[in-house]
């Protein structure tokens, strides 16, 4: 394998990661990334895509969740609320696998073809997808706890045995799968006060936005000043 080839390689295990990383999001749309202690709150970057924006988790911490929120201001109500104490604990446990094909992606990796040799290589093929397959296995003893039906364990067997570099977020994938409850039932139950601040902020331009393609005083236009006021106010 030449160095050409080599740079090629892994410029599209790089490639292929952000990509499959990489979210876009609705105009009404907030996606909260956990951490150690509470959540980032965004709304995606400046850039935009086909009237959408993007958003990019951060690409060193692929064991966060992701929770992917719309608010609108005749939403539902009466969204069941889903286990997160459960589902965070199941994915507790997957999330170290996801730190090990970090590991092998881009420094294993790296090395096997810039200073290893064939065989290296192949040996390092047939420990990713060990883990890989160990992975899934995890996965399918926690299904219950993840909420995942037969129908979309195979969809994410399918994905990342498929193209191996998706698997590294597995985590996040899961994440996004589950239920979710209102947004505002979110901001006043999940979020600090300075996330709160940080959600209210999003929201307050995204509404204004909004108000200018709608007339002052019609009832669409009175619907989101009022669901603005009720987040602002953190009452659900």
């Amino acid at each position: 394998m030449t160095p050409h080839d080599q740079w090629l390689l892994m410029g599209g295990v790089v490639g292929l990661y952000l990509y499959d990383s990489a979210l876009l999001l609705f105009h009404n749309e907030i996606v909260l990334e956990s951490k150690r202690h509470g959540y980032l709150v965004s709304a995606g970057g400046a850039l935009e895509i086909g009237g959408r924006y993007l958003f990019l988790p951060n690409p060193c911490c692929p064991h966060r969740l992701l929770i992917r929120l719309g608010w609108s201001a005749g939403e539902a109500r009466d969204r069941p609320r889903p286990p997160w104490k459960r589902t965070r604990l199941a994915l507790s446990i997957i999330a170290p696998w996801t730190w090990l094909l970090l590991g092998l992606f881009f420094v294993a990796l790296p090395y096997a073809l810039w200073v290893g040799t064939n065989v290296v290589l192949l040996c390092w093929l047939l420990l990713t997808y060990l883990v890989i397959t160990a992975m899934l296995l995890h996965v399918h003893r926690h299904r219950k706890a993840l909420n995942l039906s037969t129908h979309a364990l195979i969809a994410l067997a399918f994905d990342t045995l498929l193209c191996a570099p998706f698997a590294i977020n597995i985590v996040r994938k899961i994440s996004l799968r589950q239920v979710t409850p209102d947004l505002r039932s979110v901001a006043s139950s999940l979020l600090s006060t300075a996330e709160h601040s940080v959600l209210t902020g999003i929201l307050r331009r995204r509404i204004q936005t909004s108000l200018c393609f709608l007339e002052q005083g019609s009832a669409a236009s009175d619907a989101l000043h009022a669901y603005l006021k009720h987040v602002e106010d953190g009452t659900p």
